[in-house]
């Protein structure tokens, strides 16, 4: 099977952040979280997810003949809906905008932020407004005894001048991993050692030589412990580093 599995995502967990101040700020990366301007949404359906709408006007240009020339396309339209499960300050804001703790008005719509954040063990997503939505009830909305009192809501995303309509953040994928030297030599009995460096989507690197599981081809002639080689007899190994679905190998020469 070709591909990489550590690129396959099952989001376990999920949250919806929304900010009724425009100017609130967005988090500087994935790592860090959403500030006092912007409301927990609570508890999600989710079995509803993220459901993701586009629109789009086309018009198919026809050369003589029937031959198509070229398509044009106009009046994108993107919403992203959510199931909200609490009945919070929030939720009722987003349900019934313009309305009080005491008086509920007729609905006008309102812009704010959002955010919806997916997470798969330590991996974050995020997609942040990157100008404002405008959050409409989805259907009905109304309580029975025998399910969870629920609202459906869809936000439809208005971007940018420049067409932006999110901010995408999230935590750094491994790329590679190197392991160095590529090739090392040492002495029956002598210690050699060899370094594993991991190189992320965004281009940082750290060392985690401590972290990788370490083999060797031929322990016979040299064994490997987090990244100390020994030499036991003349020959040659091949040392492997593995590290979340990534591995590198280095060429190892004992001698006498």
């Amino acid at each position: 099977m070709s591909g990489d599995p550590t690129k396959a995502n099952l989001w376990a967990d999920a949250d919806v952040y929304v900010s009724f101040d425009l100017s609130a700020p967005m988090p500087a990366d994935a790592n860090t979280p959403f500030g006092p301007q912007w409301n927990l949404v609570g508890l999600l359906d989710g079995d509803e997810g993220f459901p993701e709408g586009r629109e789009e006007d086309t018009d198919d240009k026809y050369a003589w003949g029937g031959v198509l020339v070229r398509t044009s396309r106009s009046h994108f339209k993107l919403t992203k809906s959510f199931t909200a499960l609490e009945d919070n300050g929030t939720v009722r804001q987003l349900v019934w905008p313009g309305s009080t703790a005491t008086k509920i008005k007729v609905p006008r719509p309102e812009k704010v932020l959002v955010g919806f954040e997916t997470r798969d063990g330590e991996k974050v997503r995020r997609l942040i407004t990157s100008q404002y939505a405008e959050c409409n009830l989805d259907g009905d909305h109304g309580e029975n005894e025998t399910d969870l009192e629920s609202a459906t809501i869809i936000a439809t995303i208005f971007p940018t001048s420049s067409g932006d309509l999110f901010d995408r953040q999230e935590t750094p994928t491994l790329e590679t991993l190197t392991v160095t030297p590529a090739t090392l030599s040492v002495e029956v009995g002598e210690i050699g050692a060899i370094v594993a460096t991991a190189t992320y989507s965004d281009d940082s690197t750290a060392d985690v030589t401590g972290a990788v599981s370490w083999s060797s081809s031929d322990p016979t002639k040299a064994t490997v412990t987090a990244g100390f080689v020994t030499g036991a007899a003349a020959g040659t190994t091949n040392v492997t580093a593995s590290y979340n679905g990534q591995t590198d190998t280095a060429a190892v020469t004992v001698t006498a």
